[in-house]
């Protein structure tokens, strides 16, 4: 159950994030000139109001920090079965400034796979799965040494199966159902074919921020 404490801090989001939206539609209006434009910017309006309603306060109620560390085991278990490496992460939302300047989630995923180095692994097999939970989008970006045997259609069905779990509500599911997909992908395409266990290169944490 919420307590007070946390009620109140996401009231105040709330209330912040309302005063926040008013001024950036005054300026979104402020801007339009032409009817392209216009839709344009209703579109970026409705964008940034999915964000502020999805801080990570609240975001975090749906994947429960006991289910995200047994997630997090099952990652561990899974690089067994293969030579690839998979990173998890959960982004609420965005900051106002990224989202009214265009970022995307796509372009978002590649920034976090360089920074948590999932690019550098011996075997260039690491996966990240990512998540922009604000915009209800789903990423996978593979390292080269395992998109090159994968085709986009595999991970572009990892991503549908995973956006089906979310619309119904299942958002620990859907990663448990990610997890299992990639699982798969990666045992087909880049088995463990050595003997005892593969070494850890990346951290299994499963990251929501």
């Amino acid at each position: 159950m919420v307590g007070a404490a946390e009620a109140d801090l996401v009231a105040a989001a709330d209330s912040a994030a309302a005063v926040v939206l008013v001024a950036a539609a005054v300026v979104l209006a402020a801007a339009v000139h032409r009817e392209d434009g216009k839709n344009m910017e209703q579109n970026k309006f409705k964008r940034l109001w999915q964000h502020w309603l999805h801080p990570k306060l609240r975001v975090e109620r749906y994947f429960p920090t006991s289910d995200l560390q047994r997630i997090s085991r099952d990652i561990s278990l899974s690089e067994q079965n293969h030579q690839g490496q998979i990173r998890f992460v959960i982004e609420s939302r965005y900051p106002s400034n990224a989202v009214i300047q265009g970022l995307e989630p796509r372009t978002r995923a590649w920034q976090w796979f360089g920074e948590l180095g999932v690019w550098d692994t011996e075997m260039n097999s690491g996966v990240l799965i990512y998540i922009s939970f604000a915009d209800r989008v789903v990423e996978i970006v593979a390292d080269r040494g395992i998109a090159a045997k994968v085709s986009p259609e595999n991970w572009q069905h990892t991503c549908q199966v995973m956006r089906e779990s979310f619309k119904q509500g299942a958002f620990v599911s859907g990663l448990e159902s990610g997890l299992k997909e990639v699982n798969q992908i990666l045992t087909t395409y880049l088995p463990n074919t050595g003997n005892g266990q593969s070494e850890n290169e990346l951290s299994d944490e499963v990251i929501l921020s």
